[in-house]
């Protein structure tokens, strides 16, 4: 794969290590793999990085800061929390189209993440998800939302969108392209009527 060669080692190898963790899972890249994308001696890597679970924490951590951020932006340009939420919904789909990378490590990380979990000290999304949860709270404090949990809510959109995503290419193999085209199409509209009829008050 090809990386910025303007940046410092330590971020193309990130850059590196995202596309293959997205490709392969945290379990299916090596580092030696990692190494071998930006043709320097796993030594080299190891150096910069010296774990493949630092590494795929750095990644993770990169990812998450950029999604608490997407969502700070959106609350901080956008007064009514309705709106908040339609824009990041919108925001999901253009994502999941132009960054897949980042999609597919989401997906892949809570798949792999319940055999690591134990371990884990840090969870890289819980400010990603507080951020969330808080639009839906202060919704719900202006009376304009109904009282549902906010987490459970939020868990139910974020795998409701992520499920579409990961169907995708098996509804563009197996079904008619009208139907992978109306999938494309309404998706972000269901989404934001399943937001309007479980959460907004009428």
């Amino acid at each position: 794969m090809k990386t910025n060669p303007s940046l410092p080692t330590a971020d193309r190898l990130l850059e590196a290590a995202e596309s293959l963790f997205a490709q392969k899972g945290f379990y299916g890249a090596s580092i030696r793999d990692i190494a071998q994308c930006l043709s320097i001696a796993k030594s080299s890597l190891l150096h910069h990085y010296p774990s493949k679970e630092k590494l795929y924490g750095e990644v993770l951590n990169k990812i998450a800061l950029e999604m608490t951020e997407e969502v700070r932006r959106i609350r901080q340009s956008v007064n009514d929390e309705r709106e908040q939420l339609r824009q990041f919904i919108r925001l999901l789909w253009e994502n999941s189209q132009n960054k897949p990378n980042r999609e597919n490590i989401i997906i892949r990380e809570m798949l792999d993440n319940p055999k690591r979990a134990d371990k884990v000290k840090k969870w890289f999304f819980v400010d990603y998800l507080n951020e969330l949860t808080g639009i839906i709270r202060s919704g719900q404090a202006r009376g304009i939302f109904k009282p549902v949990v906010p987490e459970v809510f939020i868990f139910q959109l974020l795998g409701a969108h992520r499920y579409v995503v990961i169907s995708m290419p098996t509804v563009k193999q197996f079904f008619p392209a009208e139907t992978y085209k109306k999938v494309v199409s309404e998706h972000t509209r269901e989404l934001e009527a399943f937001v309007g009829e479980r959460l907004f008050v009428k």
